[in-house]
């Protein structure tokens, strides 16, 4: 392990305390890994005790990179996504309010579980749309059609999340 210089070890410190984060890092001779989790009000809880899940490829730039029995690190970036929850009780809703007039296409359900089933409904109860979440990541996205396929109205919106044997009800502002 390396030990980091005192303006990398600053700049992760103020990295640490501006935002309510978790983070690892991982250093060699040729290498330096850092993983972060960055907390926000939506998401209020740092995530402990499982691993994440790292996806897409990695792309050599002409550097060496480091191996080991278990592990090969290479210049380049790595996605990471968190994979699925055991229960719904941090899971939300996001951007909300979703503004169209701002860009908004779609909202993403995360901190699901491995399987669920995301329903929406106006507030007179009436079911707009039923996802149902299978795979290996802890998201899914809606994108503000309801079961005939045209894109739903301005509004308040019920969101009910079940899986893991547990359930979550919140609410979602749509803005067209």
């Amino acid at each position: 392990m390396k030990r980091l210089s005192a303006g990398s070890a600053a700049g992760f410190a103020a990295l640490f305390l501006f935002y309510h984060s978790a983070f690892s890092l991982m250093t060699g001779e040729s290498y330096r890994t850092v993983m972060t989790e960055i907390v926000g009000l939506a998401n209020s809880e740092i995530k402990t005790g499982a691993g994440y899940s790292l996806l897409g490829t990695l792309s050599s730039v002409g550097l060496s990179g480091s191996s080991g029995s278990r592990y090969t690190v290479a210049w380049g970036v790595i996605n990471a996504s968190r994979p699925p929850q055991l229960t719904m009780s941090t899971a939300h809703a996001f951007p909300n309010p979703c503004s169209r007039k701002k860009g908004c296409t779609s909202v993403n359900f995360t901190r699901l579980t491995i399987t669920g089933t995301i329903r929406i409904y106006t507030l007179s109860g009436e079911l707009v749309r039923t996802l149902k979440k299978t795979g290996n990541l802890d998201n899914m996205p809606w994108d503000l059609k309801n079961e005939d396929g045209r894109t739903v109205v301005s509004g308040l919106y019920i969101y009910h999340l079940e899986g893991g044997g547990s359930a979550k009800t919140g609410k979602l502002v749509i803005v067209r």
